[in-house]
């Protein structure tokens, strides 16, 4: 699991770092003088409820998994696992999946991150979040043009955020607020001390291994189900 950052009320601090590398970024537009975070023309409006859900909202059982987007065992949570359990107990009615946020180092770019995946939109942003888990290796490569900054903002082209709104909803002062009240809830209700973590029904569970299989979080949420809890 990835060390946690712990830094409450300095998530802004954190962003205006990836806004240093914005400044130098010559192919970024020049924002407006009053930067709108509010959807453009055409734009979707940014996401803003607390987490992302999926599945039955009369479901029993509720699966909830707290990730970084920046963490690589959540990219690979989200690569090897959750397509199985989606398939399985998601899209059966089985379950509803809740999405939720945390940061890990670099946070600025884990922040930035989330913040630009719900500036695309409620029905992008699990899409972008997924795209960003895939490109963490290029991100984290160091090549030349494929430094965080370059690549979240072509992550974000791709799903509708050009660079001008990119820019806007990095400064979007609600957003950052949002976002650190969920971080302070995964921190202060959910004790939540590293990415991934799950929880079944309010209650955490640990998968007894390294890491998180289909088989070993399905097993858990068999047993959840067979409980009736």
């Amino acid at each position: 699991m990835t060390d946690p950052f712990f830094a409450p009320l300095r998530i802004a601090l954190a962003i205006a770092g990836l806004a240093v590398a914005l400044a130098a970024t010559p192919t970024l537009a020049a924002p407006p003088a009053k930067p709108a975070p509010g959807a453009t023309a055409g734009s979707p409006a940014p996401f803003y409820d607390g987490a992302y859900e999926m599945g039955s909202p009369k479901a029993r059982i509720v699966v909830e998994e707290y990730a970084s987007a920046v963490c690589p065992h959540c990219a690979r949570f989200d690569a090897a696992v959750f397509p199985a359990i989606k398939a399985r107990y998601v899209d059966t009615g089985k379950i509803r999946f809740v999405f939720r946020e945390y940061l890990t180092e670099p946070a600025e770019v884990a922040a930035s991150a989330f913040i630009i995946a719900r500036c695309a939109g409620k029905a992008a942003y699990f899409k972008t979040v997924e795209e960003i888990f895939r490109a963490q290796p290029e991100m984290f490569s160091g090549r030349a043009g494929a430094a965080p900054v370059d690549v979240l903002m072509r992550i974000a082209r791709d799903n509708g955020v050009d660079a001008a709104r990119f820019q806007a909803c990095l400064s979007d002062k609600a957003a950052v607020t949002a976002l650190q009240a969920r971080i302070d809830h995964a921190i202060e209700v959910d004790n939540v001390a590293g990415t991934p973590t799950v929880l079944i029904n309010g209650r955490k569970v640990e998968p007894d291994a390294p890491e998180w299989t289909a088989d070993k979080l399905g097993a858990a949420i068999d047993a959840a189900l067979k409980a009736g809890r």
